[in-house]
């Protein structure tokens, strides 16, 4: 049998972790899903708070100020699924060009739905693409998916608390000083001032990353009185105007450097995960809200695992370890697009490649926190195999991390037992048939017979949640 006697904790206790570098290491998973580069929340954040500095904002609304930049995409994911349906194209590869389009000029977003529709396509299969967006109308479907991502956003920025005014900055992130923008056609002094300067910050950090400062400032000119406040305008072109402020740009060191310009810092003591687990769960939700085929899949993986956990006899904190992994494990697939997630068919090689890669993402949005380096690795190890077949280390037996193990058998579990694209949803024996080949070859022999011990009882401690699992030890050895 093989072992995973749970010994030690993955968080250690007498630790914390400022809320600030939390936020701002999570962000980059919203990075992927809008088709940036790392770091771009982070540093849009620095160029928003160097204006929130110059506007002498009080310190109450620059701490919102402050998280509302690094959250300013956390409803990225909502619209993920529709943005690759309407398009017929990879949501990530749509999303990244659509950062440079002057979006309320009706040429210009008539001129990117042509060049986004079914793109790699044949000239048919385009045509056909064309055809359909063409029923709805750029505006509409413009309209449609910053609601869905504005309107997300707020909800989570809400939810994780701390703020007041954060939330209504996102929801009206892409409105515009001319009225022209989505989705609620505000103007001038009724858009909120927090986010005049998100829509500025962002939008200068995506042209300063592709075309340079020249770029940057370009834009913020050409824009200034539509899409702008001319005076913020006028203030950024001021800040930016000598070299240092884009050196300072280009230098910005990670977590550190972010965390360091927090207005009101916070800290999560790790003692109790509760605080934790929370945000853990919501940024969960935003993966599973990136393609209605894994709809809270991440949620019900740590729950299963989580329940496995305890009926292995693990102590409270380890489960709830695991349960803080099994809501993280899949923040990579934010960085894979919906054509692959959602596709109906096989995967070309090229895009089993691209799925293996996620619990490398996983890992690297998790590892610069260094008090969650070790829960990194064993969330990111959920698809190790103990023969090392699996990825994306090929880690082997006892080398994989003993939460990593549980995580992966309940992630086999669930994504068997739930519908997907390419299939329907299998029955409990069914899944079992599957799975019990694998035990003590690939998947852990414990965990498994957990597994097996639970189903055994009826399921239905995967229908009613944690509290419904087992006593701790219960199990017959």
């Amino acid at each position: 049998m093989h072992n995973v006697t749970k010994t030690g904790k993955v968080v250690p206790i007498g630790a914390s972790i400022p809320l600030a570098g939390l936020l701002a290491s999570l962000s980059r998973a919203l990075d992927l899903t809008e088709g940036e580069v790392l770091g771009h929340s982070i540093r849009s954040c620095w160029i928003g708070m160097t204006l929130g500095r110059a506007l002498n904002l009080p310190a109450d609304q620059q701490a919102e100020l402050y998280y509302a930049l690094l959250l300013k995409d956390a409803g990225c994911s909502a619209n993920a699924h529709e943005t690759s349906s309407w398009f017929g194209t990879d949501d990530r590869a749509a999303k990244h060009a659509l950062k440079t389009v002057d979006w309320s000029r009706k040429t210009q977003a008539v001129r990117y739905a042509l060049s986004q529709a079914k793109r790699g396509g044949n000239p048919w299969e385009r045509l056909q693409q064309i055809v359909q967006l063409g029923k709805r109308g750029p505006e509409e479907v413009s309209r449609e998916l910053v609601a869905m991502r504005c309107t997300r956003g707020a909800d989570v920025v809400r939810r994780l608390g701390w703020v007041t005014l954060a939330p209504d900055a996102v929801l009206t992130l892409d409105e515009h000083w001319d009225g022209s923008g989505q989705p609620q056609g505000l103007s001038g002094p009724q858009i909120p001032l927090l986010d005049r300067i998100l829509a500025l910050a962002q939008t200068a950090e995506i042209f300063w990353n592709r075309h340079g400062p020249a770029g940057s400032q370009e834009v913020v000119r050409k824009r200034s009185g539509t899409w702008f406040d001319p005076e913020l305008a006028s203030t950024f072109l001021t800040l930016s105007a000598g070299a240092q402020y884009w050196q300072d740009l280009k230098n910005l060191d990670g977590l550190q450097a972010i965390t360091a310009l927090d207005p009101a810092p916070k800290s999560i003591p790790l003692s109790s995960l509760d605080p934790l687990l929370d945000i853990a769960r919501t940024f969960g939700e935003v993966v599973d809200a990136k393609s209605p085929w894994t709809a809270t899949h991440s949620v019900r993986t740590a729950q299963v695992a989580q329940i496995l956990a305890k009926t292995l006899g693990w102590s409270v904190r380890q489960q709830q370890e695991t349960l803080l992994a099994g809501f993280f494990h899949d923040l990579g697939k934010l960085g894979v697009s919906n054509q692959i997630l959602d596709k109906a068919g096989p995967l070309t090689p090229a895009e089993r490649e691209a799925v293996s890669a996620h619990p490398q993402l996983t890992y690297e949005i998790l590892e610069p926190i260094e008090p969650l380096r070790a829960l990194a690795t064993a969330a990111a190890s959920h698809h190790e195999r103990l023969d090392g077949s699996g990825y994306h280390r090929r880690l082997q037996g006892e080398n994989i991390p003993e939460i990593g193990q549980v995580v992966a058998v309940a992630d086999v579990y669930d994504a068997l037992a739930h519908a997907r694209p390419y299939r329907r949803k299998l029955s409990t024996e069914e899944v079992w048939s599957i799975m019990s080949p694998e035990s003590g070859s690939r998947l852990s022999s414990e965990a498994m017979e957990a597994l097996q011990w639970v189903l055994e009882q009826g399921g239905g401690a995967f229908e009613e949640g944690p509290e419904s699992a087992a006593d701790p030890g219960f199990m017959p050895k």
